[in-house]
């Protein structure tokens, strides 16, 4: 049997202070929060909590259960607000701001879906980094892990993430790395090797002393000069040729061309008669003995190709070249042979003849060449070339490209050394030719 609802003239309540259950609750009467400690009415029909006040003022339950009265009431109250269609029609939906560190309100974060955007892959970035690096660094280690951080990085690429395209690069950039320096180290190392096994195919000194008297000589007076500039082991060095004109209380006066000792050299220091303190290592090896510290002590001026070294002598074999303070009657035709040390093979002789006498200007003052036949090669520099009586006319300088040319040589005059009287040569008689060196 259904049990009758309270009505206006039938109230039905219990009263009570709000506690923590009641506290909180709207009045359906007046719509206020219920607070705690408050005396309250609960409807014994439907359990509605509502201020014991109101209650007592409509003398009957404010909920829409208990009172059909206020059903009507609310009903006939006019709406606040009205949406029509025409309303409807005009509404746009609002434009949503994107926040790069905030997740949008409408995105899939709202569902409980990660909106992060994946962002740039960080190891892709270092392994470009690292490959950039191996270029003026050891290529081989820093190519090796820019190689394997792209890898790593193209691995573990998220497929929205940025970034793929600086890993392959940074991966063909390692590999690039590698294979020049592989390739750098192996034409550095083996053209020191070629040089130091070159250089230690001493000459037979038995066949030293079979040839002939002038020029067992000119070879005696040949020396082998190494040039070093920059860090030990990854610098740069030449190899090149001097004669001795010269020994004086155990110490040799070498002449040679600058740009053998001098890789800064250009020929055009017309006004720098100083001299270079940063030529680097020099070695010089005499016939019979190992390689000793070389000094600088002279070099020409206005840029002339010609400088003056010392070094001591520790082998009785080594000898001065005969040469002459006079100038030396020489014509086109004469034959002519060339000491030095071509590629690194010591103590070599070659034949030839002077095609033409020629002279060059080298800033204020002119200077004699000598044109010849003699095969002259790399290392031939500063050698010496000698008439047939064994005299030395001239240092070998130059020599044109055996790919477009053949026989076309050039040689300093000696003469044109002894102009410059370099002050190392001043009141030094020079030696002649003795009856053992004569033909």
């Amino acid at each position: 049997m259904n049990k009758a609802r309270p009505t206006l003239d039938q109230p039905h309540n219990k009263s009570l202070l709000a506690g923590s259950r009641e506290a909180g609750v709207l009045c359906p009467h007046c719509r206020g929060e219920i607070e705690l400690g408050e005396m309250v009415s609960i409807c014994q029909a439907c359990g509605q909590v509502q201020h014991e006040k109101c209650f007592q003022n409509w003398d009957t339950c404010g909920s829409y259960h208990c009172a059909p009265q206020r059903r009507v009431e609310l009903a006939a109250q006019p709406s606040d607000i009205k949406i029509t269609s025409g309303d409807l029609k005009r509404v746009h939906p609002a434009k949503s701001v994107f926040h790069p560190r905030r997740p949008h309100a409408n995105s899939a974060s709202a569902a409980g879906v990660s909106s992060d955007r994946p962002g740039m892959n960080r190891l892709a970035v270092i392994a470009l980094v690292i490959a950039l690096l191996g270029i003026p660094l050891f290529g081989l280690i820093t190519g090796l892990m820019a190689i394997a951080l792209g890898c790593i990085a193209l691995a573990t690429h998220k497929p929205n993430a940025r970034g793929a395209g600086f890993a392959v690069s940074g991966i063909l950039l390692g590999v690039v790395d590698m294979a020049g320096w592989v390739v750098f180290l192996a034409l550095f190392l083996n053209g020191r090797a070629e040089n130091h096994q070159v250089i230690e195919f001493e000459p037979d000194a038995a066949e030293i002393e079979a040839a002939a008297p002038h020029i067992r000589r000119a070879i005696k007076a040949n020396v082998l000069i190494e040039s070093h500039n920059g860090i030990p082991g990854f610098s740069g060095g030449s190899i090149g040729s001097g004669v001795i004109l010269r020994i004086q209380d155990g110490e040799a006066l070498i002449v040679t061309n600058r740009h053998v000792i001098d890789d800064e050299y250009t020929g055009d220091e017309f006004h720098d008669t100083k001299l270079p303190t940063d030529i680097g290592e020099l070695r010089i090896k005499l016939i019979g003995q190992l390689s000793q510290p070389g000094k600088l002590v002279w070099m020409a001026p206005d840029g002339i190709d010609l400088a003056l070294l010392t070094v001591p002598v520790l082998s009785p074999d080594v000898l001065p070249a005969v040469w002459d303070a006079a100038v030396p009657q020489l014509a086109v035709g004469d034959e002519v042979f060339a000491i030095g040390n071509p590629h690194g093979l010591g103590w070599t002789h070659t034949s030839g003849g002077i095609s033409q006498f020629r002279s060059l200007a080298s800033g204020n003052r002119k200077i004699r060449v000598i044109q010849i036949s003699t095969a002259i090669n790399s290392g031939n520099s500063g050698g010496g070339l000698y008439d047939q009586a064994g005299k030395l006319i001239g240092i070998n300088t130059w020599s044109d490209d055996k790919r477009f040319s053949e026989g076309l040589s050039f040689t300093i005059a000696f003469e044109s050394l002894l102009e410059l009287a370099p002050h190392p040569l001043e009141g030094f008689i020079p030696p002649q030719i003795e009856a053992s060196d004569a033909l």
